[in-house]
């Protein structure tokens, strides 16, 4: 029995598109949050965040929960988080990417603990 060429190819192309998003493997999982508070010179709690992208791919169009989180809250840089207005969840710089293995780094200027825990985001491979 002689498998066609057309065959094969339908069967590479099939493949390469089913392997494309699982190769990677990546979730929303992969961005993660870590968070240390200390106060500023003037005795004002400060969170310094840090979010990291553990995943091969870029993602963008980070949302993070952010329950009770508003725009009247201090943050640096100033670009960094802003609520969509549902009160629930919060963009990352405006969706832009986070490359893999990058780091993204803000500040939050409120006694309020925030967890900005990674809700949805868009995975680029």
């Amino acid at each position: 029995m002689e498998i066609k060429p057309e065959v094969i190819l339908v069967a590479c192309l099939l493949f390469g598109i089913s392997n494309r998003g699982s190769a990677a493997g990546c979730r929303t999982s992969d961005l993660v949050v870590t968070s240390h508070t200390y106060p500023d010179p003037g005795g004002r709690p400060v969170q310094y965040k840090k979010l990291v992208n553990n995943c091969d791919c870029t993602q963008k169009n980070v949302k993070l929960a952010c329950p009770r989180f508003n725009s009247s809250i201090e943050v640096y840089p100033d670009t960094a988080i802003k609520p969509d207005g549902d009160g629930k969840l919060c963009s990352l710089y405006a969706g832009r990417p986070v490359g893999p293995k990058e780091k993204a780094f803000f500040d939050i200027h409120s006694s309020t603990q925030f967890s900005f825990q990674p809700v949805s985001t868009t995975i680029v491979c």
